[in-house]
């Protein structure tokens, strides 16, 4: 990571604003569009993303509002999520005609990868192809994801995992969750169908001894709060660090950091190439992920849920619980300035 970015990867509450009042002509020299096509879209002012010829997310609405700062656009978020749209439309297929190549555990990431963050939330949309590429791209010091809609991914990602951890666990890993995996890799478009599994710290903290010594160093308020937490949103404790370790601390944050030159809604900031290895990381973690959920499983003696993803809630220090993440949204909107 250059050293003069600024690092947002421990937080996904928004930010100071960054200066939206800087000089245009300073800052990039090329015309600015997007007024003309937000205006021309304000007309629908449903935000649309075509997965499929057959499938078309409803990814919420836009309109152009009057800000502190200026005009700027606000992106509400859709009354389905976007995962469960994305779980609806798999639930409704069949089951690939043929054996699918790669192992269980690859797929499951492939399958996580797409249903939490490539469908699942709004990277959908800044990784739309029906739109043309921005031309900023091609700088590296250029921010072409702004902090709110960086801490919209985040919590539809992990509200997205809490959900599909709890699939799993109800299911405890078999016939629906597999069909569903394998559907997701089938049916949903994605660079890679299967993936390979990264080693990390993230597995070393499901086991009970490395927890406990965590938990015994930590002491005090600071873990009965937590625990109180997780008697009440033990799968997002568990989803918020996983997003964090398999997405945030990943190469994203090439994208997110930088300089401000606007943030164009009628363009796509992520090219293909990006966009493969943004979910090929994100795949092997969360294959990671998903293989720590059956260890934990398997556990003997099986300790509660709730105390099996407590030392995930404790363990910013390792950069893997992040800090101020929400434990209760499914969404947020998005204010976009506008030039």
């Amino acid at each position: 990571m250059v050293p003069t970015r600024v690092d947002r990867r421990i937080s996904n509450v928004a930010e100071t604003p960054r200066n939206y009042g800087l000089d245009h002509a300073e800052t990039i020299d090329q015309p600015r569009p997007t007024v003309l096509y937000v205006e021309e879209m304000l007309e629908r002012d449903h935000l649309k993303v075509r997965v499929r010829d057959d499938f078309v997310l409803d990814a919420g609405t836009f309109e152009a509002i009057s800000g502190p700062d200026g005009r700027e656009l606000l992106i509400r978020p859709p009354t389905t999520t976007l995962f469960r749209q994305v779980l609806n439309f798999l639930e409704a297929q069949p089951d690939p005609p043929r054996p699918l190549s790669g192992s269980m555990i690859g797929r499951e990431g492939v399958a996580a990868a797409a249903l939490t963050l490539r469908w699942g939330s709004y990277l959908a949309v800044l990784c739309d192809r029906d739109k043309p590429v921005w031309n900023e791209v091609s700088s590296a010091n250029t921010s072409r994801i702004s902090d709110e809609e960086m801490a919209r991914i985040n919590i539809e990602a992990s509200a997205a995992l809490a959900e599909w951890v709890d699939l799993y666990r109800d299911s405890s890993g078999g016939q629906r969750y597999q069909q569903l995996v394998n559907r997701a890799v089938f049916h949903l478009p994605m660079p890679k169908k299967t993936s390979t599994v990264e080693a990390g710290l993230f597995a070393t903290l499901a086991r009970p001894e490395i927890g406990a010594a965590l938990i015994k160093e930590i002491r005090g308020q600071r873990v009965e709060h937590m625990r109180g937490e997780a008697q009440r949103c033990a799968s997002r404790i568990f989803s918020n660090a996983l997003i964090n370790t398999a997405w945030r601390n990943g190469p994203i944050e090439g994208i997110h950091a930088g300089v401000f030159r606007g943030f164009p809604f009628d363009r796509r900031r992520v090219t293909a190439t990006e966009e493969k290895s943004l979910l090929s990381s994100a795949s092997r973690r969360l294959a990671l992920g998903m293989s720590v959920c059956l260890t934990l499983e398997l556990e003997q003696p099986r300790r509660a849920w709730t105390e099996q993803v407590l030392p995930y809630g404790l363990a910013e220090f390792l950069m893997i619980t992040p800090s101020g993440w929400s434990l209760t949204e499914s969404s947020r909107a998005v204010r976009l300035p506008v030039s």
